[in-house]
């Protein structure tokens, strides 16, 4: 990882405020896929259980039959559970996350894309916005230590405006494309990066050979959770 995300660091979840509620936009991410984003990233940060749906609207400010829509699949597949005694639980993190890529269709938030005439890391660390946050493949590398070893890759994905400053253009077959999509209204809650689970899903809904290695390569185990692969109750 280099350049301004490298330079000053990432977290990877800032922590929810009740103070945002859930946009719906032709260019963003749908409200189901928010649901799912916010589990699995609790589940990635030791979180698998929550009192209720009532719960988890809260965290999100969206209205509870959204929440009930968006659990319908997965408590179909056995990945998240709710009874009166448990609460919310999500089960196999895992299979969540492996609906959460599949329905993912990251091409439908991006806005803008152009190629330049510079690297990867060249164009990560001439970044002027302080509230872009990283996806895609950089996201990935930022969430594995700042260490890319599965594939090189020549595009760079940013929610929202990175204010690149005027770059030189890209030859015919060289240069690093740049992908800008729109970010829902809660993705800057967790931090400067997008979560590792958006990060895989949007690797897995892109073309190309470079995204289709770094889905190989990663475990959705370890993606979607930290602790043990299944909740077993």
């Amino acid at each position: 990882m280099t350049g301004y995300f490298a330079l000053t660091g990432y977290t990877a979840r800032a922590g929810f405020h009740r103070n945002v509620e859930i946009g719906y936009a032709a260019r963003m991410m749908p409200a189901v896929e928010v649901v799912w984003r916010h589990l699995l990233d609790g589940a990635r940060h030791g979180q698998r259980r929550w009192s209720s749906m009532t719960a988890v609207a809260a965290e999100l400010e969206a209205p509870i039959s959204s929440v009930h829509r968006s659990l319908s699949h997965p408590i179909e597949i056995g990945a998240v559970s709710i009874t009166a005694m448990g609460g919310l639980q999500v089960l196999d993190p895992a299979r969540l996350l492996v609906l959460f890529a599949a329905h993912r269709h990251v091409q439908r938030d991006i806005t803008r894309r152009f190629k330049v005439g510079l690297p990867v890391s060249e164009v990560e660390s001439l970044v002027r916005s302080p509230t872009v946050i990283l996806g895609g493949f950089g996201a990935v590398v930022a969430h594995l230590g700042g260490v890319n070893r599965i594939a090189d890759y020549t595009s760079v994905l940013f929610y929202g405006d990175p204010d690149l400053p005027d770059l030189p253009p890209a030859s015919e077959y060289e240069g690093t494309e740049v992908l800008i999509a729109e970010p829902d209204p809660l993705l800057r809650k967790y931090g400067r990066v997008t979560p590792f689970s958006q990060a895989y899903a949007d690797l897995f809904s892109l073309p190309g050979w470079q995204s289709a290695r770094f889905v190989e390569e990663l475990d959705v185990r370890e993606v979607a959770a930290s602790d043990e692969p299944v909740l077993l109750v």
